[in-house]
């Protein structure tokens, strides 16, 4: 919920991905984070938590194409997974 407007690329590393303090999935290089709340009124969806030493690159969502953007967030709705099933990447 607190307020976000950049986009996080990771480079090296895994990261946890926690909604309401429940892991959700795991992510690592060539992942893309935080477009959710670029797109959807700048509110964060989810908590990040590095696993080991991660390198990230930032860039502001006003530096991306929203439609592509817009794309890339329709595979990523954690939050609305079912609480029974296994977590994944």
């Amino acid at each position: 919920g607190k307020p976000g407007h950049d986009l996080f690329l990771v480079l090296d590393g895994m990261l946890s991905v926690e909604v309401d303090g429940e892991l959700v999935a795991e992510i690592g290089p060539g992942a893309i984070a935080g477009e959710r709340a670029a797109l959807e009124g700048g509110a964060r969806t989810s908590t990040l938590r590095a696993m080991t030493p991660c390198r990230i690159a930032v860039a502001g969502a006003d530096q991306i194409d929203r439609e592509a953007l817009a794309a890339l967030a329709q595979g990523h709705r954690r939050e609305e997974v079912s609480r029974n099933a296994a977590p994944s990447a």
